[in-house]
Formats: structure tokens, C-alpha cells, sequence
């Protein structure tokens, strides 16, 4: 009989079932519910969450806050240090999202605007002001931030004295979570779809998107799911397997644009942390927790021990 017990977080021996990886993407998800719930009911005074895109970040943190009726607002454009310090002004003891604004946090001043927002306790008006060369304004602040981002926070002084002052949070569930939790959404069914066909949509996707050697991600199921229902509404003349392979497709030779190098680079340091700090004894989960290839993990391992004796020294 095949061990299925856990140890430190993975499965000692054998392929997980299905259920067991939907639990374990549910227990994620959960962790992301309850930190929405340590903001909302003013534990904290604020938010990161990062991970990788098309993994429900967004989504469960507007369910969960719409779930605990908390007074909630998104803002998910560009936005000027200026234009942050309004939206703060606007929504004075709202929970306040970012969603995916890597502007802000690129910006000194946008930083320094957020840590004020942050400083202080939980539930508490905190502060903020807004200096420019004609103004000098400020606004007290009793609510909170979430902070949604496919990217780390970055590695400086200013950074890391905004990261200090909330909970972080990465979420990166594996591809093969992602493919059980598909599979689960499925069998609900999708608008006028059946269980029957939304499966089979699932598994198309799984399949294509591992084709082109790409993450799984749910928004691409979304899109799917409508390109069935476009096709079966006999208002496609292209059958709905090609609509979903040709944007596939685009997305998979499409340059990436939205990370540099040294932000890739960080991402990858980042996850090395994580892994380290889940299994402090055990070098070969750790790698397997990144899911980096192996000269790329003791590379990145190398240069997170280097910045850990620095820090010591």
C-alpha cells in the first residue's frame, strides 16, 4: 500500500490522487481567505500577495471581502504617487486593493506614501501626507491595503521597510493543482455548459498549454469555456479547439515584456527563500518546492545563503 501521509507540506511517496491535490490547492486558497480576514477585521493593517498570474488571487481576495461585507475598493490602473494619496483621501476606512500595479511599487514616493498608509496600528487613523511643491496635505488613513503582484517587493532599504510593516503572502500552487482545481470547476458546470463538455474543455487547455511548455492558468480556461460556448451557439464558423490553440498560441510566442531580468531573477531568489525557510534540512525539497532546474536553483541558493551572511556580518 502506497504511503499518502504528508511530511513537511509534500507527499512522502507516490503520486498524489486528485482529491488530495484539490485539497492542497484548497488549503492555499484558504491561507489567502484568512490573511483577507486578518485585514478586514483589522489584525493588520495590510497585505502582499504575490504569485504568479491566473492562479485566483484576485478573485478570492473580491470574494472573500465581498463574503465578509467589508467596505472594499479596487484599483487595478496606473497610478501616479498623486493619484495614490487621492484614492487613499476617497476611501479613508476602506480596505483598498492594488491589483497588479507594479508602478507603485517602482516608485520612491508612491513607497513612502504606502508606509505611512501602513504605519501604525491596525484600525487606527494613521497619517498620510502628500508634499509637493504647491501643496501639503494630509489625510488620516483607518483603513487598509491589500497589495496583489506577480512580482516580489523589491530588494532595498525602502522596500523592505514597507514589506516590514504588513504580512506577506506568496501563493504558487503547482500546475498540477491547478489542473484538479480546473477539473472541480467543471463538474459545476459553466453559464449553459455541462459538466460533460466543460471537462472536456479542461483537458483540451491542459493538454495545449503543456504543448507549449506554459503554466496553467485559469483565466485561459475562462476564455475557453466562452470559445466552446461560441462554437456551440453556431456563431464561429472556426471550430472552438481552434479558437482556443490559436490564442494559446499568440500568448506562448509573445515576448515578456512585463519582467526584466533582474526582476525574474528576484522572483526565482524569492521562491528560493520560501523553500529554504519550509524545509531547512532537506536541499532536494527545497528544489522541488521552486520547481527551478537544478543549476538554476543552486545558483539562486548560492546568492540567498551569500545575502544571508551579509546581512549577518
Amino acid at each position: 500500500m502506497i504511503d499518502r501521509s504528508r511530511i513537511n507540506g509534500t507527499f512522502a511517496l507516490g503520486q498524489p490522487t486528485h482529491q488530495e491535490l484539490l485539497e492542497s490547492f484548497e488549503r492555499k486558497v484558504q491561507i489567502i481567505r484568512d490573511r483577507v480576514a486578518s485585514v478586514a477585521h483589522g489584525y493588520h493593517s495590510g497585505c502582499y500577495i504575490v504569485g504568479r498570474p491566473g492562479t485566483s488571487k484576485t478573485f478570492t481576495v473580491k470574494k472573500e471581502l465581498d463574503r465578509l461585507e467589508a467596505p472594499s475598493t479596487l484599483q487595478n490602473a496606473r497610478m501616479t504617487p498623486m493619484g495614490l494619496f487621492s484614492f487613499i483621501a476617497e476611501h479613508p476606512e476602506h480596505v483598498i486593493v492594488l491589483d497588479d500595479i507594479p508602478s507603485l511599487f517602482k516608485n520612491d514616493q508612491a513607497m513612502q506614501i504606502l508606509m505611512a498608509a501602513l504605519d501604525g496600528k491596525p484600525g487606527q487613523p494613521r497619517k498620510v501626507t502628500y508634499k509637493s511643491k504647491d501643496q501639503d496635505i494630509h489625510v488620516l488613513f483607518s483603513g487598509a491595503i491589500i497589495a496583489i503582484s506577480n512580482l516580489p517587493l523589491r530588494r532595498d532599504p525602502l522596500a523592505q521597510a514597507l514589506g516590514s510593516r504588513v504580512v506577506m503572502l506568496e501563493h504558487e500552487p503547482t500546475d498540477e493543482e491547478i489542473a484538479a482545481f480546473m477539473q472541480h470547476l467543471a463538474a459545476k458546470g459553466h453559464a449553459d455548459l455541462s459538466s460533460e463538455e466543460c471537462l472536456e474543455v479542461v483537458k483540451f487547455v491542459i493538454a495545449e498549454t503543456r504543448s507549449y511548455d506554459m503554466r496553467l492558468d485559469l483565466r485561459h480556461l475562462n476564455k475557453a469555456w466562452q470559445d466552446f460556448r461560441q462554437d456551440k451557439h453556431g456563431r464561429s464558423k472556426t471550430p472552438w479547439k481552434d479558437l482556443v490553440r490559436t490564442s494559446l498560441q499568440k500568448i506562448a510566442t509573445e515576448p515578456v515584456l512585463s519582467m526584466s531580468k533582474r526582476d525574474d531573477i528576484e522572483l526565482q531568489r524569492q521562491k528560493v527563500r520560501d523553500a529554504m525557510r519550509r524545509f531547512p534540512d532537506d536541499w532536494r525539497t527545497q528544489m522541488e518546492a521552486t520547481g527551478l532546474a537544478k543549476s538554476t536553483f543552486y545558483n539562486r541558493r548560492k546568492e540567498v545563503l551569500a545575502d544571508a551572511d551579509s546581512v549577518a556580518a
